[in-house]
């Protein structure tokens, strides 16, 4: 079943951006909680690869739960840290996204096989490099530095971030996709997802952009920022999949009475 996407102006992408910091604003602190969660079982996946399996498996799921939240605080719901948690005990969608986890995995691993094969000539000389760092000894630390720069060739540079912007597309919107549609094939909310970055270019270019600046900002602050942008950024992501999809994969329900809960409409699907 194929799955239909709106299209917008490049100007969408700034307002998305200002729709998720309006939607941010009615529950701070249970959003910067939530992502901070994600981005600690991230960070357990990376640094510990015997919980790469159950990270990638869980990470659908706490992902959608963080998604769930969103969509019942803009319908005027109360939310909490533990509704990131729900959609485990949700029944109809928790085989889809317990295979989209795998293909996560899957995905994951041909990107690292890739950046194996295509910088394997690189270990000798960082390792050599990182031996004059311990030496303390400068000549032979821009020697080998020189010798690590002339070992990566621009070629493989542009194949391997061709391929990490392909991965990201393929997946970037498969989560809310396979858990707010009643689509049953992972490949087409795959394809749908790879479709919207080429029909909504502009508009997810300037959303990018300004994603981009904040981290880069961020940056020259120890990165402390992110815990108030990363959250901020994920709901503007939310708001362009509700613009783009979800007034097509899911009915709208009805809207709240509770004043608390209207938020500006930012060229998205009210659900």
């Amino acid at each position: 079943m194929a799955v239909e996407i709106r299209i917008f102006k490049a100007k969408a992408g700034l307002n998305w951006f200002k729709a998720g910091w309006e939607l941010f604003k009615c529950q701070p602190g249970t959003f910067i909680l939530m992502h901070l969660f994600i981005g600690i079982l991230s960070l357990i996946a990376l640094v510990a690869p015997i919980f790469q399996l159950p990270a990638a498996i869980a990470m659908p799921f706490v992902t959608a739960g963080f998604y769930r939240a969103m969509l019942n605080r803009q319908q005027g719901k109360q939310i909490s840290f533990l509704d990131i948690f729900s959609v485990f005990s949700e029944a109809g969608r928790r085989l889809m996204l317990f295979r989209l986890g795998l293909y996560h995995l899957f995905g994951g691993f041909i990107l690292a096989l890739l950046t194996t094969t295509l910088f394997q000539g690189l270990s000798e000389p960082i390792n050599a490099y990182l031996k004059a760092v311990e030496s303390q000894n400068v000549d032979l630390v821009q020697l080998h530095a020189q010798q690590v720069i002339d070992s990566i060739q621009f070629s493989n540079v542009i194949v391997l971030v061709a391929a990490y912007s392909l991965y990201t597309m393929c997946f970037a919107f498969t989560i809310p996709l396979v858990y707010f549609s009643n689509n049953n094939s992972i490949l087409e909310c795959i394809k749908a997802s790879l479709l919207v970055f080429w029909h909504n270019m502009g508009a997810l270019s300037i959303f990018g952009a300004i994603s981009a600046g904040l981290i880069l900002f961020a940056a020259f602050l120890s990165f402390i920022p992110l815990l108030f942008i990363l959250p901020i950024l994920y709901a503007g992501f939310f708001v362009s999949f509700q613009a783009m999809f979800m007034s097509a994969v899911i009915v709208k329900p009805e809207q709240s009475n509770n004043a608390e809960s209207q938020t500006h409409n930012h060229d998205r699907f009210d659900a």
